[in-house]
């Protein structure tokens, strides 16, 4: 990646970096893509697909529906509600 594309990265994300840090970056930069073109060419037309590369099993419970607390119960403790629901500040206009 050329120097000037990654000032130009950099100046839409209204990051600054020095000389020296933009040395880096090319640097790092172009180890990344090299390693991403190397990816790009394996063959992996013929393999069987996979999930997961290893034996964990899903450990999640099954959903099951349990009593809850009423509207009523739920609002209880409160400091404000309105018709039955919790009120809260408005902060998004």
């Amino acid at each position: 990646m050329e120097r000037s594309e990654i000032k130009h990265i950099a100046d839409i994300a209204q990051i600054d970096f020095t000389d020296d840090e933009l040395d880096k970056f090319q640097e790092n930069f172009s180890e990344t893509f090299e390693l991403i073109d190397n990816i790009r060419k394996i063959d992996t037309e013929n393999l069987e697909t996979t999930f997961q590369v290893n034996d964990t099993v899903n450990n999640l419970r099954e959903d099951e529906a349990h009593a809850s607390l009423s509207q009523e119960d739920a609002i209880r403790n409160t400091l404000d509600e309105k018709y039955g629901y919790f009120k809260i500040i408005k902060f998004v206009e």
